[in-house]
């Protein structure tokens, strides 16, 4: 197994020290380069204009590594970024660092670019889902996870299998998720959901800009809604209620999320939500102090509620104590449902 080691050490304990490497300067066309990311690639729905620039401006400062393989095709094993935009600029020659006779295995190279891209940035999702897969093919899933996660910002394996459920989906989600967009989290309840629904799921996630916790949500309340009422999401989704938000200009964006959750919540639990506008009414009837609050438990699942007072100082405290004890109307106070 691989010993986890920064980058240069690694450089440094191989046949090939830097400067040896460096000396097998190649020039390469930059036709002979395929399109496609290949083996050693870990990158993914970056934006190339702010490297294209630093190019544009200071030439090629850090040579991308390369390798020609037995085919003879040249596979990047590091510098695939600073390629494309090399490409874009419409350099004919990219200058490189050759390591066909380096001696190092498949192995070695990508981890060797591991290293190199953890030096200048950090990964998206999608690129740790990527990295994970491609160490996979040489580590054990124990190795992996005490080895390089943490460079990853990888803090459990519940984390590993929930980048491992990317494997298989549109790169429409997959874009949204290297955005930061889409909540990794929430992967695993999208495998529930039907492939025709998910444009019009991540329409609303992305339009509404819903955080984590609400992308979540929604999409319990619908996934639940839609299997309660014998209906696909689209239906439930392109419905008035719903779909009108997208462009309702009497609301900010935060707005129309809360409203949305909202109606979902409305639809998902309608008795609960008819008992705590009952229970809400209850309580408004009754003479409170303005410095005390009665709760009642998540779904009126306890048959006990909760009196919270705020107060300044023991006088303060007894002073509302005493005004509840003569507070109108706090003796009806019980379940709505049997108000």
């Amino acid at each position: 197994m691989y010993n986890n080691i920064h980058f240069y050490n690694f450089i440094i304990l191989h046949p090939m020290n830097m400067n040896q490497l460096k000396n097998n300067i190649v020039s390469l066309k930059a036709e002979e380069f395929e399109e496609k990311p290949g083996l050693f690639c870990m990158s993914y729905g970056f934006d190339s204009k702010k490297i294209t620039s630093s190019i544009a401006q200071v030439g090629l400062i850090n040579r991308p590594y390369v390798r020609r393989n037995r085919s003879g095709t040249i596979d990047i094993i590091t510098g695939y970024r600073r390629i494309t935009a090399c490409r874009e600029l419409n350099w004919k020659i990219i200058p490189c660092i050759d390591l066909s006779d380096a001696g190092l295995s498949d192995a070695d190279l990508l981890i060797l670019n591991l290293y190199d891209n953890i030096c200048v940035r950090e990964f998206n999702n999608i690129e740790k889902y990527m990295i994970i897969k491609k160490l996979l093919s040489y580590f054990s899933m124990s190795n992996i996870y005490e080895r390089f996660m943490p460079f990853l910002g990888v803090s459990s394996r519940r984390e590993i299998d929930l980048l491992l459920k990317i494997e298989g989906l549109t790169d429409e989600l997959k874009g949204y998720i290297a955005k930061g967009l889409l909540s990794i989290k929430a992967l695993e309840l999208l495998k529930e959901i039907k492939d025709y629904d998910l444009p019009i799921i991540t329409k609303f996630i992305t339009e509404l800009h819903l955080n984590f916790n609400q992308q979540i949500l929604f999409i319990e309340y619908i996934n639940d809604i839609s299997i309660r009422e014998g209906l696909d999401v689209s239906s439930l989704l392109n419905g008035k209620t719903f779909i009108e938000l997208l462009d309702d200009a009497s609301q900010n964006i935060p707005q129309r999320a809360k409203t949305l959750l909202d109606r979902l919540r409305i639809k998902r639990f309608p008795i609960l939500v008819k008992n705590e506008k009952a229970f809400a009414k209850l309580i408004l009837e009754v003479d409170l102090p303005p410095n005390v609050r009665i709760k009642h438990t998540p779904f009126f699942e306890g048959p006990d509620y909760v009196l919270e007072i705020s107060f300044k100082d023991g006088k303060k405290l007894k002073e509302t104590i005493n005004r509840l004890t003569h507070a109108k109307g706090i003796e009806k106070i019980n379940d709505p449902w049997t108000a």
